[in-house]
């Protein structure tokens, strides 16, 4: 299984600083969740990193244009988490569950215990 971690934000250098510009100054308007628990002003936060690292499968992250170009036919409301499995992708955490998340702690145990629950199966 390979995990898809998909951000509610485009890619590229000023999609990168008008976003770190909004979280700080507008932070309850900015429409990516899991963005604004995950990254600082300075990039990923160590903590998610660490967990993100500890998980045993493959990740993948991807800008909403990105994974719009490689998945044109996933009409799943981001940000959102994927499982990859056998080249099919299935939402593994829709962004609502994001989007109910108060803190980063609440969106790790989120995601591992999702990730805990594929690899019991």
């Amino acid at each position: 299984m390979k995990l898809i971690l998909v951000y509610n934000a485009d890619d590229g250098i000023f999609n990168a600083v008008t976003d770190t510009i909004h979280k700080v100054i507008s932070p309850r308007t900015y429409e990516c969740r899991l963005c604004q628990f995950t990254y600082g002003m300075t990039g990923m936060l160590n903590k998610w990193r660490r967990f993100i690292q500890s998980l045993p499968v493959e990740k993948e992250f991807l800008h909403r244009n990105e994974f719009r170009k490689s998945y044109p036919e996933e009409s799943t409301a981001l940000p959102a988490v994927f499982k990859n499995e056998d080249d099919r992708i299935s939402a593994l955490i829709t962004g609502e569950e994001i989007n109910v998340c108060a803190n980063l702690d609440e969106l790790i145990e989120l995601v591992d215990s999702r990730v805990k629950e594929q690899n019991d199966l």
